[in-house]
């Protein structure tokens, strides 16, 4: 018998993760610093005003949950 092709596959092997230096560190970290600052000064609202949230509320209390 030709075990050769007789194997599996226990694992993925991990890959390495990538590490930024120098200036593509500095230009990921004002990027990030950046997306942060915006987040954090949208307009907030309310969901349970909106349409969808309502129509959802109205479906699971119809369903019994």
């Amino acid at each position: 018998m030709d075990n050769t092709k007789d194997y599996i596959t226990m694992a993925t092997a991990i890959k390495a993760i990538p590490t930024l230096y120098g200036k593509e560190a500095r230009r990921f970290r004002d990027l990030a610093d950046e997306a942060e600052r915006r987040y954090a000064l949208r307009p907030k609202r309310d969901i349970t005003k909106e349409p969808e949230y309502i129509a959802m509320r109205e479906m699971l209390k119809r369903s019994g949950f």
